[in-house]
């Protein structure tokens, strides 16, 4: 559905930074063309040079194949942060093909790319999704288009809802192994709008998003995408999420580098300075502020405003607020024509915090209240993001009385001033300690909903949910899949003979086992006693046989403190799916018999399930 420009909310929002742009297939129908759109998205660089070698003169190309080449330039510059100087006139050039022709509508899309957020520009989103609803809806060249438009929409939080519905339509028509790319765009962009709400659902499709750019060696959209992993983390602001994002943006460097995108390896850098600032790791931050600053500096995008927001409250950290004061003093909240949401607050909380360090307390005074308001508006756009709005609200409001119960006790005894102050750090500090352990609970709430206590792996019920998923995701995908059903050898005995708790510690030494050994991909959970459920995605039989045995030599390895003498064995059945199959509990089934053959054959071995069994005696534990 198409809504009215004017019924929509001129805000847009952001997770931390601006997000980096993804490349997208053309669907041009060119195979030249459309393999640049593909390097494009693994070195943009030498993607656009290859791209404007095309179109010199010599080529003499035809109107339409000139058009796609500048859809592929212009989408290569996206990618690097260049300016589309050409995209204008290539527009003009291309107006001899017929109104709603798909690369005269790409150039149109490519040119609304760091619009600012207008009337017009809802406008113009309405008219190119008109035309878009006029084409075959599963043909590539249609879905391609949808693709870029979407992708150009998703800088926008007031076109989240628009943006998700136009990317889902291309993700369920690309259902085929041929349309695979498509498929994989599609679910980087709805990745890219669930984050906003939604981190779990969101790194869903953003990790669906990542294997398959990391199986075409697409390294500057592997970038993207674990950048936007980091993104994710970094929003849940506790020490382990920022740890990740840390890992995940360091990650999205190395990938930048891989593919030759200064461009990307400047915004993994902008990621790393406002993770290692909330860290604390100052001069790591200084560090990476100031390298990605240098490149982001007059890009004229609130990219680079968020990093000077960044850079300054390191420097405040660093007790450098002379310094800080110098970055933000030519800042407004309105630079640089973007509405930048939370980092509106974010400004006027540090330049606040920076006044009252260099003693200006009715100016701290005067942009914290400001950085209040701020915080309240952006608290109403967003349930989700209540949790940490109020946390945030909590402290500004406090250091805001603060200040004021400052100036005003000035006038008074140096003792009486000095106890108040007392008394407040004490109250803020048992409150904080207090919002810390309610939130550290709540994790912990959810985290047991699915989590096995003894060994802290996916219990049944979730293992059974995510398996099942993973089935439903290859039989589409048209896939291979394996199910393991592993069962500890001889576990009664090791009870028996040494106590509970040596079997306990079986269970938990095994799942410490199986986390460092399988693949980031590979999913495994308890299924109930001595037993593991195991779920090897994308892999044929023999590398899965290979899975296993890489297991089973890992765990042959451990030594039990408390059962030293037993050996930590275990046997396996294996069954891959089949067109006959409809659930995952048949499949467990399936691979039940097939490990009770590897038990009858001795145990400590894998079998495979190649028809089904029937009347296969359960040998004892």
């Amino acid at each position: 559905m198409i809504l009215s420009s004017k019924k929509r909310v001129l805000v847009t929002c952001l997770l931390s930074i601006a997000l980096p742009v993804s490349a997208s297939c053309l669907g041009s129908g060119d195979a030249e063309i459309e393999a640049l759109a593909k390097d494009i998205g693994r070195q943009p660089h030498q993607a656009l040079q290859a791209i404007e070698l095309a179109l010199t003169p010599e080529r003499n190309l035809t109107v339409e194949r000139r058009a796609w080449f500048e859809v592929a330039r212009a989408q290569a510059k996206r990618m690097l942060g260049l300016e589309k100087a050409e995209l204008p006139q290539a527009i003009e050039d291309a107006k001899e093909l017929p109104q709603g022709h798909p690369a005269l509508l790409n150039l149109q899309i490519a040119n609304l790319y760091g619009a600012e957020l207008s009337t017009s520009t809802f406008a113009l989103v309405d008219s190119f999704k008109l035309q878009l609803a006029q084409l075959p809806s599963n043909q590539p060249t249609t879905l391609c288009s949808k693709i870029r438009l979407a992708s150009v929409m998703a800088d926008y939080n007031a076109l989240n809802g628009e943006t998700f519905e136009l990317a889902s339509d291309v993700y369920h028509h690309a259902n085929t192994a041929q349309l695979a790319w498509m498929r994989a765009e599609a679910a980087s962009v709805l990745g890219q709008v669930a984050l906003r709400a939604d981190n779990n659902y969101g790194r869903q499709l953003n990790e669906e998003a990542l294997l398959y750019f990391e199986s075409q060696g697409m390294y500057d959209m592997v970038a993207n995408e674990l950048f936007m992993s980091g993104l994710s983390w970094a929003g849940q602001r506790d020490r382990d999420s920022l740890q990740k994002a840390e890992q995940q943006f360091l990650r999205s460097e190395a990938a930048a580098a891989l593919a030759l995108n200064p461009f990307g390896i400047t915004y993994a850098k902008a990621g790393l300075c406002r993770v290692q600032v909330e860290l604390g790791r100052i001069e790591e931050a200084l560090h990476s502020c100031s390298t990605s600053l240098q490149q982001l500096k007059g890009i004229g995008h609130v990219t680079e405003y968020s990093t000077i927001v960044n850079y300054a409250a390191a420097l405040l950290a660093d007790d450098s607020p002379e310094q800080a004061m110098d970055l933000l003093a030519p800042l407004t909240k309105e630079w640089p024509g973007f509405d930048v949401s939370y980092y509106g607050y974010r400004f006027y909380d540090t330049r606040g915090r920076t006044h009252e360090a260099l003693g200006n307390a009715d100016a701290a005074i005067a942009d914290l209240k400001l950085a209040l308001r701020e915080l309240q508006d952006y608290e109403s756009n967003s349930w989700e993001r209540n949790n940490r709005l109020m946390q945030s609200r909590f402290r500004v409001e406090e250091l805001l009385g603060n200040l004021e119960r400052k100036k005003q006790e000035a006038e008074e005894s140096e003792k009486r001033n000095s106890l108040l102050i007392g008394v407040g750090i004490i109250i803020v500090s048992l409150l904080l300690i207090i919002v810390r352990i309610l939130v550290r609970h709540r994790r912990i709430y959810r985290s047991m909903a699915f989590t096995d206590p003894l060994t802290g792996l996916a219990n049944r019920r979730y293992t059974m949910v995510r398996a099942q998923e993973a089935f439903e995701h290859a039989k589409a995908r048209q896939q291979q899949l394996y199910i393991a059903l592993i069962d500890l050898d001889r576990f009664k005995s090791c009870n028996d003979r040494y106590g509970h708790d040596a079997g306990d510690e079986a269970l938990q030494q095994f799942a410490r086992v199986a986390e460092s050994v399988l693949r980031p991909g590979d999913l495994i959970g308890r299924w109930g006693g001595e037993e593991f459920l195991l779920v090897l995605q994308g892999i044929d039989k023999d590398t899965a046989a290979k899975v296993l045995e890489r297991l089973r030599d890992a765990a042959a390895k451990v030594r039990l403190t408390l059962a030293p003498e037993y050996p930590l064995q275990f046997s396996a059945g294996v069954v891959e799916p089949s067109s006959e199959n409809t659930s995952i509990e048949e499949l467990v089934m399936l691979a039940d018999k097939a490990l009770y053959r590897a038990k009858e054959a001795g145990r400590n071995r894998s079998c495979f399930a190649e028809v089904p069994m029937q009347n296969v005696p359960q040998p004892s534990a």
